[in-house]
């Protein structure tokens, strides 16, 4: 991760929790009410553990499947299909 290719150490998503003060960031400047966090991986679903963190997360194991992850998702889903089924109705 610290040496890959486009790495940004000085961005928040780089550490710990700084996906879900991303989030918060989010929701203070742009007056969002609800935000859904859609990931792969625990520290795209912390963003949804803290206080002004994403309201809900949708777990992704369409390339690999977290059993962490598929456990704490509110919703799971292997395809991307399955999700736009699903809000297609919204």
């Amino acid at each position: 991760p610290g040496d890959s290719p486009g790495h940004a150490p000085a961005e928040p998503t780089s550490r710990a929790g700084g996906k879900a003060k991303v989030v918060a960031d989010l929701k203070a400047s742009r007056g969002y009410s609800t935000v859904v966090m859609i990931g792969d991986g625990a520290t795209d679903m912390e963003a949804r553990d803290v206080p002004g963190g994403a309201d809900a997360f949708i777990g992704f194991g369409g390339i690999q499947v977290r059993d962490k992850v598929k456990a704490g998702a509110d919703w799971f889903v292997t395809s991307f299909d399955e999700l736009m089924k699903a809000l297609a109705g919204c």
